[in-house]
């Protein structure tokens, strides 16, 4: 039976631990690999380029457009596109998602570099470092919760600040305490909480979690019921939290909850690959978005998304 938990101010503490976030996402992790590879003359260049690399993994300026506006020779243009390449998914810094999305199928890939769409049910598969972890232990999944670390303050230590005599100096380590003791209370009400939406995730969605199919959506209201918190407050919660399941496959909790995120997400796919497509006919463009995005779309809808683009929306 799973636990009620008054998860107390879980607004503030989740704001607070946002801002002393551990996550990374893999751009954050590969520049400083790039820069550090790359030859040393070329790391203005490098840098630049490697801001020009969208969320989905895809190069936003051509090669010319960049060789011009920074001066950079055909031969040192080669070698950083090369490297990220090298570093990235397949299909990763490709000029386009269209010629990403042919190199990925050549590769036997689907979905974007940095996101692959696998399932009916539209899960996206992301980069990202998860906040629980499933695993299986004597024929029973199990979950470990990653948090952050924050330094251990021992009773020398505190005996010795106490004695501190400067009064603005020991207001300021008061306040520097206090923040101190917050954050450990946020970090403890975080796993409180997550230990929960795990349980209730291996009860809900145990076939998804080991398979990784069929992913059962969940309500927001009734899992706020279960955590007796507010539905606002799950949402959020859920659309920036992630976990891995037993395929050792990292996916957002918004996957499986029927968020505005989850939708968003979707029809942000469809959209950016619509406007390469314009010229397709909707009923060859439905059946290619559902063979490269894995995405099932009638030709209404994709007549209808093509009106919004033309105006603008």
């Amino acid at each position: 039976m799973i636990k009620r938990i008054n998860l107390y101010s879980l607004d503030y503490m989740d704001y607070i631990l946002e801002n002393i976030s551990y996550h990374k996402s893999f751009l954050d992790e590969l520049k400083p690999l790039f820069l550090a590879t790359i030859p040393e003359h070329l790391e203005n260049v490098g840098e630049a380029l490697f801001h020009y690399i969208d969320n989905k993994g895809i190069l936003t300026i051509s090669k010319k457009d960049f060789m011009k506006k920074y001066s950079v020779s055909k031969k040192d243009y080669d070698i950083l596109i090369q490297t990220l390449k090298d570093f990235g998914p397949v299909g990763f810094a490709e000029e386009s998602l269209e010629k990403a999305m042919k190199v990925r199928e050549k590769h036997g890939e689907k979905g974007l570099p940095l996101s692959s769409l696998e399932t009916d049910k539209n899960v996206i598969y992301i980069n990202a470092k998860p906040d629980v972890v499933f695993f299986e232990k004597n024929n029973e999944v199990k979950w470990e919760i990653n948090i952050p670390k924050i330094p251990e303050i021992d009773e020398i230590y505190l005996k010795n600040l106490k004695c501190i005599k400067e009064k603005n100096l020991k207001r300021y380590i008061e306040k520097e305490m206090e923040k101190l003791y917050i954050i450990k209370n946020a970090i403890n009400k975080r796993k409180e909480y997550l230990n929960v939406l795990a349980e209730l995730m291996i009860k809900e969605n145990l076939e998804f979690l080991k398979t990784g199919l069929n992913p059962k959506r969940l309500g927001i209201r009734e899992a706020a019921k279960i955590l007796n918190i507010s539905p606002s407050t799950v949402s959020r919660s859920v659309s920036s939290k992630y976990f891995m399941n037993l395929k050792k496959v990292t996916l957002p909790f918004a996957s499986v909850f029927n968020t505005k995120e989850s939708q968003l997400n979707e029809k942000e796919f469809i959209f950016d690959f619509i406007k390469k497509h314009m010229d397709i006919s909707d009923s060859k463009l439905s059946k290619m978005i559902d063979e490269e995005l894995n995405i099932k779309i009638s030709r209404r809808t994709v007549n209808k998304y093509k009106n919004q683009i033309k105006r603008g929306m």
